[in-house]
C-alpha cells in the first residue's frame, strides 16, 4: 500500500471508497481499510475531511432551507475549505 505524503487528488483507488465513508454508507472492513489509510496518506486524508464537512455543511444547509442567509454561509464555509 503506497502513501503520498503531499497535497493532490486522493489515490485513483481509494476515491470511492472515501466517499463511502464520508456518506456512512461504508461498513465494517471497508470502512476501517478506508479510515486506516487515509489516516497515512495526506491526499486521501484531506480528501475525506473536505468531503465530510461539505456533505456536513450541505445536511444543515437542507435543514434550514428558510433562512434567506443559509446559501451566504453556505458558500463562505465551502469556500474556507480550499484556504
Amino acid at each position: 500500500m503506497s502513501f503520498h505524503k503531499t497535497e493532490g487528488p486522493p489515490c485513483r483507488h481509494m476515491e470511492s471508497l472515501l466517499q463511502e465513508v464520508a456518506d456512512g454508507h461504508a461498513k465494517g472492513l471497508r470502512r476501517w481499510y478506508a479510515v486506516a489509510h487515509a489516516t497515512r496518506c495526506v491526499r486521501c486524508g484531506s480528501f475525506l475531511q473536505r468531503l465530510s464537512l461539505s456533505l456536513q455543511v450541505l445536511r444543515a444547509a437542507k435543514q434550514s432551507s428558510g433562512d434567506p442567509e443559509a446559501v451566504d454561509r453556505l458558500s463562505a464555509k465551502i469556500r474556507s475549505l480550499s484556504s
